[in-house]
């Protein structure tokens, strides 16, 4: 059975940059982004779905990169009784201005 975890992580670093070192981050620890949304350039939410022994280190890669949080210290401990868990890691990024626009180049055709 799996069971899920809520974290929160802030940034004043660069959007893009910092969302390729969380992703590099989930790699390195078995972990796999089953789902992903963003809300413009200001927060962007992620479920992952990561081995339970691996949490551990997915929390001090993350916290390399930003700061975090989670809502019980006691979740990152490594478990041997459940195989996987699912984490809903929200990421703010302070420096948004709530503007992003994504240019699409004309394609000719």
């Amino acid at each position: 059975m799996k069971k899920s975890s809520s974290w929160e992580g802030y940034s004043n670093g660069s959007r893009i940059e910092i969302i390729d070192k969380i992703k590099t981050a989930i790699q390195n620890s078995d972990g796999a982004i089953m789902n992903f949304n963003m809300f413009s350039d200001l927060a962007l939410t992620l479920s992952i779905e990561i081995p339970a022994n691996r949490m551990n280190d997915l929390h001090q890669a993350l916290s390399k990169i930003l700061s975090i949080s989670i809502k019980d210290a006691e979740e990152v401990k490594d478990e041997c009784s459940i195989k996987e868990k699912m984490i809903y890691f929200n990421v703010s990024f302070t420096k948004g201005t709530g503007d992003l626009k994504n240019e699409i180049p004309d394609v000719p055709g």
